[in-house]
């Protein structure tokens, strides 16, 4: 019987191979990861909460990355939204950065000093270094000298290619805010990191004070870039609870971009009420009993409840007695 593979057939499949082994092989995109945890599952008001994690492009530590956090309470309002570095900030141009941010008055005159019941604004300078248009958030979180987040304002628009504008943000000082020294931090992104929406530059920040009395003007502005100093690909954000942080659980979105992959996370952590032993909203009998069984113990005794330590002072006594019977009855 005659073979079916004709010279010419040979031909041709010597023609495939030699090709074939011509033609590079295609690499895959690298692969971004980035991870997120917290320094405990829960918390009570006026803890601080560190957030803290690592980004990695085919497992090697990014260290010059940013990565945004934004953190909603359980009625889904944003707590606190910063981006911080996972080394030294980026060294390329980036597609919008923040040139300044500078408290001011409404007609956006340096200034910087606000009331306590007043408004407190704040004035950007931001370009778009991209050829092409680029949407944009952009926003201002203010902190207390004690590193609660107190306020929040933000911008969001499309910025045409090679444009530069100036945002006017505005924020209400409360009438019982902590007078001294604050921090205002500016960012851009892509959109809110809820959304998706990555980190377009580093963080700016600017410092004011809070007074209970007259304005004074600013001769000159403080504006500065935030750096954590941090290495191996890692970041961390630490802050404050509120003393009317709203209980139930939070949730943190971080996302990142780099080298033109983009990623995104998130992950939670609870609020608990003062007074709530057991964690399940409520404050009553079961959370007296529990009390009592750890009451007069230390860190080092066996039957210490951390969770009924609601001070944090390493003891369960007539103090921790004292702030489950002001809370009695109250649930989430």
């Amino acid at each position: 019987m005659k073979s079916l593979k004709s010279p010419l057939f040979l031909f041709f499949m010597l023609i495939v191979v030699i090709t074939s082994s011509l033609i590079p092989s295609t690499q895959a995109n690298p692969q971004l990861t980035l991870t997120v945890t917290t320094d405990k599952t829960s918390y009570y008001p006026e803890e601080n909460v560190t957030i803290y994690g690592n980004l990695t492009l085919d497992g090697s530590p990014v260290t010059d990355g940013l990565v945004a956090i934004q953190v909603k309470n359980p009625k889904d309002q944003t707590v606190t939204i910063r981006t911080k570095t996972t080394g030294t900030p980026p060294s390329g141009t980036p597609y919008v950065g923040i040139r300044s941010l500078v408290p001011c008055n409404s007609t956006g005159g340096p200034k910087d000093s606000f009331r306590r019941g007043a408004l407190a604004y704040f004035k950007l300078i931001v370009t778009n270094y991209d050829i092409e248009p680029r949407e944009m958030l952009i926003t201002v979180n203010t902190y207390y000298p004690n590193n609660v987040s107190f306020s929040l304002a933000s911008f969001k628009s499309t910025l045409e290619g090679l444009t530069t504008v100036t945002v006017m943000l505005c924020i209400p000082v409360p009438g019982d805010a902590i007078l001294g020294n604050s921090t205002a931090y500016g960012n851009a992104y892509a959109d809110w990191p809820s959304s998706n929406g990555w980190p377009y530059c580093s963080e700016a920040s600017a410092t004011f004070e809070i007074t209970n009395g007259g304005f004074f003007q600013s001769t000159g502005t403080i504006t500065q870039q935030t750096i954590t100093g941090q290495v191996n690909g890692n970041y961390n954000l630490t802050f404050q609870l509120a003393p009317q942080a709203e209980a139930g659980n939070n949730t943190i979105y971080a996302t990142s971009r780099y080298y033109g992959e983009e990623i995104s996370i998130s992950t939670t952590f609870q609020v608990k009420m003062l007074g709530d032993v057991n964690g399940d909203g409520k404050v009553n009998y079961k959370d007296l009993y529990l009390l009592l069984i750890a009451y007069g113990s230390s860190e080092e005794d066996p039957n210490y409840n951390p969770e009924a330590d609601f001070n944090r002072d390493g003891k369960v006594n007539y103090k921790d007695l004292y702030i489950l019977l002001v809370n009695y009855g109250k649930t989430a």
